[in-house]
């Protein structure tokens, strides 16, 4: 990491925007134990359906992961990075940037990561700290299996973040960027169980990014670390597209301003 970049991650770090995406991500930990608790019948039901397990710790994944983790990247990655380089183009600086030596695609990457980067460092501490007190209040719960679980579904926010990024330097325009990155965020999130519930789609619902963060659901009695790392990897490689094709949309934006 460069200095530049380490000084624009501690900037995005210090933003009001970051500190409610933590506060809401810590109102998850905390509540999700009362919904464990009660779930709706409906949710018992689809579980026991798409996953035949009666195992409460399925139970509570499936809870977690759709109805929490999963909700969360439909937004908090708007709220990250909806903005990135459509501030200073607003502040009129967009032109001086442009100017100096680094160029408007890396510092539009550059921008992109320090959102991403925020983003995973929430995330992490988000699931480390549910690790730990769900070993106290939810019964059942197993840590390795669920850090485990995670770590595709993170990869998977941080690809929604550079999404909502590439769409900040496209479309042009702060609102109407992030209700279209809100719009598809939603519909990936909306898609992502599909391959559960219509196996005969499994195949095409794996070319959803939030599809391959979730992967882990299907698979928990048998979770391993390769398991985990190869829809990792295959994450990292669509955030990296991802950046790329947000980066050539900063370049043409530094040209129309």
């Amino acid at each position: 990491m460069t200095r530049l970049q380490w000084l624009d991650l501690r900037a995005t770090l210090r933003e009001r925007k970051t500190w409610l995406a933590a506060a809401m991500l810590l109102y998850a930990v905390v509540s999700i134990p009362v919904l464990f608790e009660r779930p709706p019948p409906h949710v018992l039901a689809a579980v026991q359906a798409w996953f035949a397990s009666d195992d409460p710790f399925a139970l509570f994944m499936y809870l977690w992961i759709d109805l929490v983790m999963n909700k969360a990247i439909a937004f908090l990655p708007v709220v990250m990075a909806s903005g990135v380089v459509l501030r200073e183009r607003d502040l009129g600086s967009l032109v001086l940037v442009a100017s100096k030596p680094i160029g408007m695609s890396r510092y539009f990457v550059l921008r992109a990561m320090s959102a991403c980067l925020a983003m995973a460092i929430l995330y992490i501490a988000t699931q480390l700290l549910g690790a730990l007190w769900f070993s106290v209040q939810v019964a059942g719960f197993h840590a390795r299996p669920f850090l485990l679980a995670m770590v595709p579904n993170l990869f998977a926010a941080t690809f929604a973040t550079a999404l909502a990024a590439a769409c900040a330097a496209w479309v042009r325009r702060r609102v109407a960027a992030a209700l279209v990155a809100l719009g598809i965020t939603t519909t990936l999130v909306g898609m992502a169980l599909v391959g559960y519930y219509q196996p005969a789609w499994r195949a095409w619902a794996n070319l959803n990014p939030i599809a391959v963060g979730a992967s882990a659901l299907g698979r928990l009695d048998h979770l391993d670390v390769l398991g985990t790392l190869v829809p990792a990897g295959t994450l990292v490689l669509a955030t990296a597209a991802m950046l790329w094709i947000g980066s050539i949309g900063a370049r043409r934006l530094a040209v129309l301003s």
